[in-house]
């Protein structure tokens, strides 16, 4: 598994039906530290951000949570307008279908 398909994954994302929202996890793993945040690393070579300003320490990069929340969004709204892709065949069908029936009902009389 490449590094992109890694941290989409680490975002939530799935591997296949999301592929084309792996733009967010490419930009995520570019992402610079924001302010007074450094990249620390432990005697085991564990790596830790560190913010030299509010002495918080963590884990996870300060971004991740912003490109997780960015990939929830993207997903969300792909999902909508795919909804409403739906929604709009099924009321084009619909109307294929009346204006069908209106017809036969015109050649019957």
């Amino acid at each position: 598994m490449d590094e992109i398909e890694e941290y989409a994954r680490f975002l939530g994302m799935d591997i296949n039906e999301d592929r084309d929202l792996f733009y967010i996890a490419k930009e995520g793993l570019k992402a610079p530290l924001p302010g007074s945040w450094k990249p620390c690393k432990s005697p085991e070579d564990t790596v830790y951000y560190y913010n030299f300003e509010t002495k918080a320490l963590q884990k996870e990069h300060p971004c991740d949570d912003y490109y997780r929340k960015l990939y929830l969004e993207e997903r969300q709204s792909r999902r909508k307008k795919d909804e409403e892709k739906a929604i709009q065949k099924q009321i084009k069908e619909q109307k294929r279908l009346e204006k069908q029936q209106k017809e036969l009902e015109y050649q019957q009389v």
